[in-house]
Formats: C-alpha cells, structure tokens, sequence
C-alpha cells in the first residue's frame, strides 16, 4: 500500500548493538582490544543518535500540537468561566439567586431540608463558585450563638439554627468560611456576600 503524497517519510530503525563483552573477560582483552570494544560502542552511540534525530523531531511536533489543543481548551475554559461569573452576578442582582442570608431566612425554601451542602450550589455574589466549609473538610457552616459552635452539614440544619438566632461564624468572627470550588483557597464571607442556586425539585 502506498502511503499518501503528504504523509511524512518512514522513521529510520535503530541501529544494530555491538556484540556485548562480559566485564570478566573485559580483563583479559589488552589495551588495544580494550579500546576497539570502547570504539565500537561509541560509534554504534552516535548512529543511535543520529537515527533518533527523526524520533526526537516527530515527538516534539506532537508535545507542540498537544499544546496549542491544550490552549483552546483553555481558551474555552476561561471564557466559559467569565460567562459563569457574569450570569451569576446578574441573577444575583435580580433576585433570581437569592443570597444565602435570603436562603436560610426566607418562608421559600431553596431545596429540600436534607439536602446536602456538598449539593446546594453556591457562588460569590461577584461571581465564582464556591462550596461551604474548608476545603480539606467542605460541606458544613458553623454557627454560633456567641459562646457555643454548631457546624450544619445540611440546608434543613443550617435553617434550624438560623431561626433559632445562631449567626454563621464563630465566636467572635462572622461570617461564613467558603473556598474556591475545585482549589484550596478559602475565605470568610457575609452572608449576603453569597448568593445559592435554586433547586429544581424543592417542593412546597
């Protein structure tokens, strides 16, 4: 079969080894036989060499394209999350994502009670997703009363407590702690400094 007009010309085989001496009988070659057995072996290194050239071309073409596919995808990545932080800096202004103040104080709620934080998307009010807690141990708000913490791992929890007057934070510190989604940089945040996703199959 013959390759296409375009393809690239077949890459050169390796060349062949020397025949391989013992190093016990490397001590009873004299010096002379020492040197040839050396010669021989740095001349089949440099063919080795030169027959790679090809192979070392080809493989840097292929890490080159990878790259500018890997840049794309980026490209897409960023502008994809630029549109995320838009979209949730204007439902946030709107009212269509309700801050988490609204979330935990509000008659409507906003998902199930025993919904998971881990599962109650939530983003900065200037875009950016975010999940609760630290990242090392996410899915959990911590409440205070002004002496005693309470950490609720659900939305229902964390509803509870706020009504009962517990304010998110510790004492002392305000507030609620969130990272990044998919890092390990961590704030805390007012909570009307994040704004939660609706869920779709809350009832009532």
């Amino acid at each position: 079969m013959t390759p296409p007009a375009d393809s690239p010309p077949p890459l050169p085989e390796l060349p062949a080894l020397p025949d391989r001496v013992d190093p016990e009988a490397l001590r009873d070659l004299d010096d002379a036989a020492l040197d040839g057995v050396l010669t021989a072996v740095r001349a089949a290194e440099r063919e080795t060499v030169a027959a790679m050239s090809p192979w070392s071309r080809q493989l840097k073409e292929l890490q080159t394209r990878a790259a500018e596919v890997a840049t794309e995808q980026r490209r897409r990545e960023r502008a994809a999350h630029i549109a995320q932080r838009k979209a949730v800096r204007e439902q946030a202004s709107s009212g269509e994502m309700p801050t988490l103040e609204a979330a935990l104080s509000e008659a409507t709620a906003v998902a199930e009670p025993d919904t998971p934080l881990t599962a109650l998307r939530a983003f900065l009010a200037t875009g950016g997703e975010v999940g609760f807690g630290f990242a090392s141990r996410p899915g959990s708000i911590g409440f205070t009363d002004g002496r005693r913490q309470q950490a609720a791992t659900t939305y229902g929890e964390a509803r509870r407590l706020w009504a009962e007057g517990w304010e998110p934070g510790a004492p002392g510190v305000p507030g609620v702690r969130v990272h990044l989604a998919g890092t390990r940089v961590e704030r805390v945040v007012p909570v009307d400094g994040v704004v939660v996703e609706r869920s779709r199959t809350v009832t009532g």
